[in-house]
């Protein structure tokens, strides 16, 4: 099977960190393209993926070589919608950072392209990936610790402790579109089903209209429950945590570390490490995210998450911004 070629579009720190090291150490893909802004970040790319590259200014250049069979995005929130547009246009299969979007009709309209594309379109929701979810899910999808009811996914971190680094370019976004849909894929990778409403509570300490404790409830079809407790202003570290109580046992499980603990109806823990593959990149489930999108295009495998999982989460952090911007309860049905 031939290498697929990628082209990057955007190659700001994050494609850097944690996608430039994945690419280059998988056999089954080669990097052909990327366009950047500037020309010392295209100068960049030559140093990192070789004199045979091809770099280019503007991602319409990029989008019009027959070279590129696909393409990870990679840009600004902002501009999310507008290139991956033109990408899923151009005919190219894509692998994008979220948001899809932002706002709810931008949001709606990308989505609608996405699912009526020819091509593979999918969502860097990288810690659906992280082996320790898997197992979670495992457990549940054999029986061991019967029907999810109700599961915690705990963000502790100190990103926004002191203020956030970030804080002039998302502020005006809102905590939701510009970081929530991560986490909130755990608890739809958990539960599996359309969210039915959500509330919102928000606290604001040292991020001025940014969102930086504070959790969301949901309710999921057939009851399950879910909460995404976040705290960015914690002293030290972070913590990426799910906690998940079903109708026969529960478990915790670290998605950074691996590290889970279990037990059903006869009290006794059981511990286990299931890890991500090393070293990590960019974040817990990167490479894992990486080779399934790989995989997808070369061999017709299904994509993880698939566009209908896709929807639902985007949907969801549409309706937690709302409930956060109105402070009320908001139904998934006003979407």
């Amino acid at each position: 099977m031939n290498p697929l070629q990628i082209g990057l579009i955007g190659f700001g720190s994050w494609p850097q960190q944690a996608y430039a090291p994945v690419l280059k150490g998988l056999d089954s893909v080669r990097v052909v393209a990327v366009a950047a802004r500037s020309e010392s970040t295209r100068a960049l790319a030559t140093e990192t993926f070789g004199d045979a590259v091809q770099t280019y200014a503007s991602w319409a250049d990029l989008l019009a070589s027959d070279a590129v069979e696909a393409v990870m995005l990679a840009l600004p929130n902002p501009i999310h919608a507008e290139a991956l547009l033109a990408v899923i246009e151009a005919g190219k299969h894509v692998f994008f950072e979220p948001p899809i979007g932002l706002g709810d009709a931008e949001v709606l309209r990308a989505l609608d392209a996405a699912e009526s594309a020819s091509t593979i379109v999918q969502t860097d929701f990288e810690l659906r990936h992280v082996p320790a979810l898997g197992f979670v899910r495992g457990l549940f999808a054999s029986g061991k610790l019967g029907r999810p009811l109700m599961a915690k996914m705990r963000l502790w971190c100190d990103w926004g402790l002191g203020g956030c680094e970030w804080l002039d370019e998302v502020e005006s976004q809102g905590f939701f579109p510009w970081l929530g849909t991560w986490y909130l894929d755990v608890l739809d990778a958990i539960f599996d089903a359309p969210a039915v409403s959500a509330h919102v509570a928000a606290g604001y300490a040292m991020n001025r209209t940014l969102m930086d404790h504070g959790s969301a409830t949901i309710q999921f079809e057939g009851g399950g429950l879910g909460e995404f407790e976040l705290n960015m202003v914690a002293v030290d570290g972070q913590e990426v945590v799910v906690s998940v109580l079903g109708t026969a046992g529960e478990i915790v499980a670290d998605l950074w570390s691996g590290d889970c603990r279990r037990r059903a109806k006869d009290g006794v823990w059981h511990e286990q490490n299931v890890p991500c593959s090393q070293p990590i990149c960019g974040f817990s489930g990167m490479r894992e995210s990486i080779v399934a999108f790989v995989d997808s295009v070369q061999t017709g495998a299904p994509m993880v998450p698939d566009m209908q999982a896709i929807r639902r989460v985007h949907e969801l952090t549409l309706a937690c911004a709302r409930s956060e911007a109105e402070k009320r309860e908001v139904m998934l049905s006003e979407f």
